[in-house]
């Protein structure tokens, strides 16, 4: 089977962005984890959402444009506006 340079840019797109993600989420329980009295639900809460990241990365297909692309739609980050930066 043959791919075509668009279909393995974009899917190569969404699982960087799924990675982002499910670092956020790591950083997230470093930072709880750090706190003098974690919060283990939260910690629990986090880790779940991680799982459920890399069950959905490693579920996403080259082929399946139209889940690669609502995976790109979903994690993407958008630019902060220019009104957003402190003066």
């Amino acid at each position: 089977m043959t791919y075509t340079y668009d279909q393995i840019i974009t899917y190569e797109v969404a699982r960087a962005l799924i990675n982002s993600h499910i670092a956020d989420c790591s950083a997230e329980i470093a930072d709880e984890e750090a706190m003098a009295e974690p919060n283990v639900d939260r910690i629990a809460e986090i880790d779940q959402r991680m799982t459920e990241l890399v069950l959905e990365r490693e579920a996403l297909v080259l082929t399946d444009d139209v889940a690669v692309s609502q995976v790109v739609a979903k994690y993407r980050r958008l630019p902060a506006s220019p009104e957003a930066e402190p003066q």
